[in-house]
């Protein structure tokens, strides 16, 4: 894929992601707020969710570090933190998953995670597409 595909394709899974956190996150908040009749959508939606973000990871792992490392040392920085983070999310959505697996319906605790982790994957996304997803930083 040339730089500017996999640009596209990432800001793509961005906003797929971003669609599903809209539909997910105001299910949570109604949740949280003691309106427990959306709790299996909650479940499902969440997994939903942190599926998709898996994949998401995987395909930036075999296209976007591969692309900033091609552009030298400053890519290949861009590349390894981007390796380091892939690692912590990774172990951020098994420790997710474990709270939603065999849990019929999601307790307080849990749609309150379900609300920080929106928070920080809209945020994540956001700094990627500022620093990682710019024509500098993959040169196409």
């Amino acid at each position: 894929m040339t730089p500017g595909q996999v640009r596209k394709r990432i800001l793509a899974d961005h906003q797929k992601l971003r669609s599903m956190l809209d539909a997910l996150t105001p299910l949570a908040q109604r949740f949280e707020r003691g309106d427990t009749a959306g709790a299996h959508s909650l479940r499902e939606q969440a997994l939903a969710l942190y599926e998709t973000f898996a994949a998401h990871l995987l395909h930036e792992e075999n296209t976007l570090e591969p692309t900033l490392r091609a552009r030298g040392p400053e890519g290949v920085r861009y590349a390894e933190r981007l390796a380091h983070e892939h690692g912590e999310q990774r172990e951020l959505l098994r420790y997710l998953l474990s709270r939603l697996e065999g849990q019929p319906c999601p307790t307080l605790l849990v749609a309150r995670e379900i609300l920080h982790f929106a928070e920080y994957l809209r945020l994540d996304m956001a700094h990627e597409e500022t620093t990682l997803l710019t024509a500098a930083a993959l040169g196409g």
